[in-house]
């Protein structure tokens, strides 16, 4: 998705001012992300980085709100993503491109996609030299994509942690693990500098992203216990 003439403008009257790579208009819009995410930021923050403790759903959860609405997304050194889930979790995969293995030019092919597309999501072979690092978050700031890594980033606007997770759904060595249910950490500038936390279901039971907290989690238990049949002793978790 193009930037707007708005923000076209900005990044124009920056560069006539002779602020270079500052333009701290594009920091004003954000792209958006699913309702379960409101309770930990309001969006994904263009031209800033997002990261991540570790890959995994909560990352492709991030690019499901922005996705539906139509922006694109790249994925890359992620050969282990799940096409399966991300779709599940509400990724439009026909606007997400993936570049699994890109060797010792991580850096260039990522550099490459922050001018092409939306968001980023990126995972590095190995902890970024501080000159990648600066280059990066440069060209993301300038083009106004999102910039979304995980395993640490030094000077990320939002970090993101799963601080506790478990799974639901086998009962006395029985059944089908269905769902999870973690605890969210968002910390960095834009929670005001203050952690924020939620829990959410990460997948629920119906394989979407939604928000778990005690009020909800009763709810759903409730329809649940109506609705739901014993399992049988032959579907056994291995």
């Amino acid at each position: 998705m193009r930037p707007s003439r708005r923000q076209r403008a900005a990044e124009a009257l920056a560069k006539v001012a002779g602020t270079e790579h500052l333009y701290t208009a594009l920091e004003e819009f954000s792209l958006p992300v699913l309702p379960a995410f409101h309770g930990l930021l309001s969006g994904l923050p263009r031209g800033q980085v997002v990261s991540l403790d570790a890959p995994g759903a909560l990352a492709l959860a991030l690019l499901a709100g922005a996705s539906q609405e139509g922006s694109w997304s790249a994925v890359v050194g992620l050969p282990e993503l799940g096409a399966v889930a991300a779709a599940d979790l509400g990724c439009d995969l026909d606007r997400v491109l993936l570049v699994d293995r890109p060797a010792d030019r991580w850096a260039d092919v990522t550099a490459a996609l922050l001018e092409a597309v939306d968001i980023v999501l990126l995972q590095p072979p190995a902890r970024p030299q501080a000159g990648i690092v600066r280059r990066l978050t440069a060209l993301a700031r300038r083009s106004g994509c999102a910039l979304i890594t995980t395993g640490g980033w030094d000077g990320a606007s939002v970090r993101l942690r799963v601080e506790s997770s478990s799974w639901l759904g086998v009962q006395q060595g029985h059944g089908h693990l269905h769902s999870r249910r973690v605890k969210v950490v968002a910390e960095g500038r834009r929670t005001g500098g203050r952690p924020r936390s939620a829990w959410l279901w990460l997948p629920g039971p119906d394989g979407s992203v939604s928000s778990a907290e005690l009020a909800s989690v009763t709810n759903m238990s409730e329809r649940q216990a109506s609705t739901t049949t014993p399992v049988s002793s032959t579907h056994q978790v291995a």
